[in-house]
């Protein structure tokens, strides 16, 4: 047993084989292990509270009763195989009364109160914390994990409101909405109907492409080769877009059945592998996947004139890499400009905004395109530059420009 740091240590009454107690009681009195079994890890620290006691707790249990910033309240009769966390970390944790093996079951009650988690069923995670949901409940565990996030949004006070992104759904927002009210995209939400908001997104990014064709003197896609990378919900909806513009389209996925249905729905299209479709010969790549496409090496290997598309932080390199395509004349197109029309749909529709109005806003993308490539060739930087110089001042002034 340890020496108690500021306090005295409760006794140790009991204890078997095996088992390594800390009760050293900082901040507060760790209280009784009472009769623990061979290969228990028992942490009854009690900083800053009492940590409960741990009764009969079976071989293979970890047990954290600890209470840290509250009281973690008992864990009777656990199985083995059972890790439970009863830790009320702000706030009461509650009894988990005859979990099943192999259940990891999570009751702190991170900001309230945890209910009871009774007969759970093996192999099931749940997370009964009771913020807005009901006691039995139970979950799979993308659930839990998005409830997790709308646990974290609500500490944040509003400072953060998620949507719809990558590889998400709006059963997904509906789960962080049980936690929060700081999430938007949730079932029967205009961002969630027909994916408008994944659609608003694609529709920026077409934006984006026929300006900066236009800046380079092409005045339509008609006929115009396009490689779009990544057809998800946002590369799916451009190729509508290019399609109906009269573009060839040039399409790949790491999903070989989306790749199917692209060939059947935009005629003409062909396809190529997701990993070299950056080579494609064609005036536009698209990058619609995952960032990081365009490194030191493959912009070496672009065929393209014009860099313009969904994916975040599509540069890995960053200004070197940024600095490498305006110097052999591909013209990029800042990621963050050109897929802003999700981010501009949600903040509309916070605001009351209809879908007519939100596609006119997003519309606006080729006016803040424009300034860009301006201010990149009147200074002699990169267009990526040209489009931190403007987000930085506009974030000097507080405002956007009207």
């Amino acid at each position: 047993m340890q020496a108690g740091s500021g306090t005295s240590d409760q006794n140790d009454q009991v204890t078997q084989a095996g088992v390594e107690t800390n009760l050293p009681g900082e901040g507060g009195n760790g209280l009784h292990d009472q009769e623990a079994q061979p290969g228990v890890g028992t942490n009854l620290t009690g900083e800053g509270r009492r940590g409960m006691h741990d009764q009969e707790a079976q071989p293979g249990v970890e047990a954290n009763p600890s209470g840290v910033g509250g009281l973690g309240m008992h864990d009777q009769v656990p199985q083995p195989g059972v890790e439970a966390n009863l830790s009320g970390v702000g706030g009461l944790g509650m009894h988990d009364q005859v979990p099943q093996p192999e259940v990891e079951t999570n009751l702190s009650g991170v900001g309230r109160l945890g209910q009871h988690d009774q007969g759970t069923q093996t192999g099931v995670e749940a997370n009964l914390s009771g913020v807005g949901g009901h006691a039995g409940e139970v979950l799979d565990v993308r659930a839990l994990r998005f409830r997790a996030l709308g646990r974290c949004l609500e500490r944040l006070n509003g400072r953060f409101v998620t949507g719809l992104d990558l590889g998400t759904t709006a059963s997904d927002m509906d789960q962080i909405r049980v936690e929060t009210a700081y999430v938007t995209d949730t079932t029967g939400s205009l961002g969630a109907k027909d994916d408008f908001t994944a659609d608003m997104t694609a529709y920026g990014v077409y934006i984006g492409i026929v300006t900066s064709l236009r800046h380079q003197g092409v005045a339509a896609l008609q006929g115009i080769s396009v490689a779009v990378q990544g057809l998800g919900k946002v590369g799916y909806a451009l190729c509508r877009y290019l399609h109906a513009a009269g573009a060839r389209l040039i399409v790949a996925d790491v999903v070989p059945e989306r790749v199917q249905l692209a060939l059947v729905q935009f005629s003409g299209a062909i396809s190529a592998d997701p990993a070299r479709i950056h080579a494609a010969d064609c005036k536009v790549f698209a990058p619609c996947a995952l960032g990081g496409v365009i490194t030191p090496a493959t912009v070496e290997e672009l065929r393209c004139s014009i860099v313009a598309g969904a994916a975040n932080n599509q540069l890995h390199g960053g200004q070197l890499v940024a600095r490498r395509m305006q110097a052999r004349g591909i013209l990029y197109a800042p990621d963050y400009v050109l897929n802003a029309g999700g981010i501009i749909s949600t903040a509309c529709e916070l605001q009351g905004a209809g879908p007519d109005l939100i596609r006119q806003k997003v519309a606006g993308i080729a006016g803040t395109l424009g300034k860009v490539y301006a201010e990149a060739a009147r200074s002699g930087i990169s267009t990526l530059e040209a489009a931190d110089r403007l987000a930085e001042a506009i974030l000097s002034t507080g405002q956007a420009s009207q």
